[in-house]
């Protein structure tokens, strides 16, 4: 006997039919728009990359999308209190980001491995007759573990002075600015509670500290740095929480910052008025700690030295891919740096690779 369709297998299975329908007029739109923006369709299709592209224009295209999206991280929140993959909540409406509780299982290896290409750049600077200065920025969750729902491991806590020790081990010279961190972090906003980067405060702190620790660097250029507007600051972990901000409005309260500018100030020295600048031999290599204006820490490393300064500095590229760049540039192969600093976020080691991007040498940077 052939199974016999009943009455509700017809209506589900006419509703079925209807649903594609709909769903194929409701796809037409984003197919021909999708189209007027391919330029190479044959080669992307030819390499199946096409069916793909089309796949993720889609997907942001469903009226669906963002309903269901906060709809899941409304549930998520309300039963694990967590917010999307890539950032832990805290309290009081900290933010941190999660790759600073993620402990590599080889985290010896990983330390030692990155050592490794530390040393290289401090011997390739050497043989141009430069100093480098490596400057390692504390973690957020070990700055403020007061604010965290989670107590940070031993071996996170205790990472910045291992990394100190490894780099004195190999004569890298560095600046020990968690300590100063740690004294004043229940007072002052060091870090932005709602993003991982640190605050203007933060920022001159750390050039505060290394002059202090370094005062065979302070210059006789006079730059003075002064406050000229405020902002409010949408943090780069508010992008990991998806769920409604009634739920937890603490996480999404704005953050104000005071936006700071550095101006070289007028000279006495009437020869250096005629005769011009004098070369500039310190340059200053890092991440978007150093890369994003708003911290302004080019700036406050002016005025703590009191001396200019080259910098170079790549946004989410991480610090290895930014020293590629410096090493490769002009600055370093004018023969005139005498200093580099080199500002490294310490959650670098904690990265989830194998090794970092390969450096450049002096052999490949001439080609």
């Amino acid at each position: 006997m052939f199974p016999v369709m009943n009455s509700a297998s017809k209506i589900n299975g006419i509703l079925f039919c209807v649903m594609l329908c709909a769903m194929f007029l409701y796809s037409l739109p984003a197919v021909f728009a999708f189209a007027g923006t391919q330029t190479q369709a044959l080669s992307l299709f030819l390499d199946g990359k096409l069916v793909r592209k089309f796949e993720q224009f889609y997907d942001k295209q469903l009226f669906l999308r963002d309903p269901s999206v906060e709809l899941w991280a409304n549930i998520q929140h309300a039963i694990f209190r967590e917010g999307a993959s890539g950032v832990v909540l805290g309290r009081d409406g900290w933010l941190f980001t999660n790759q600073e509780y993620l402990q590599p299982r080889d985290l010896e290896g990983n330390l030692e491995r990155q050592i490794v290409l530390i040393d290289k750049v401090r011997a390739q600077l050497a043989q141009q007759g430069a100093r480098l200065i490596v400057l390692p920025v504390p973690m957020k969750l070990d700055t403020y573990a007061a604010h965290s729902t989670y107590a940070p491991s031993e071996q996170i806590s205790g990472l910045y002075q291992h990394f100190s020790e490894r780099l004195r081990d190999h004569g890298i010279d560095t600046v020990d600015l968690r300590s100063a961190y740690q004294s004043v972090a229940a007072t002052e906003p060091l870090f932005l509670r709602n993003d991982t980067h640190w605050s203007p405060r933060g920022a001159e702190l750390a050039a505060q500290t290394l002059a202090a620790q370094f005062p065979e660097l302070q210059g006789e250029t006079p730059y003075l740095t002064q406050a000229v507007s405020e902002k409010e600051v949408t943090g780069d972990l508010l992008n990991y929480l998806k769920f409604d901000p009634r739920l937890a409005p603490s996480y999404f309260e704005p953050v104000h910052i005071q936006l700071y500018e550095t101006l070289q100030q007028s000279r006495n020295n009437l020869a250096d008025s005629l005769f011009g600048e004098e070369a500039v031999s310190l340059a200053l290599v890092g991440t978007s700690y150093t890369r994003i204006d708003d911290w302004n820490f080019v700036g406050f490393l002016k005025e703590a030295l009191q001396r200019d300064l080259v910098s170079v500095a790549l946004e989410a590229r991480g610090p290895f891919q930014s020293m590629n760049e410096f090493l490769a540039g002009p600055a370093a192969k004018s023969g005139e740096l005498q200093t580099v600093i080199w500002e490294f976020p310490l959650r670098t080691l904690l990265a989830q690779r194998q090794i970092p991007t390969p450096l450049a040498t002096p052999e490949t940077a001439q080609h």
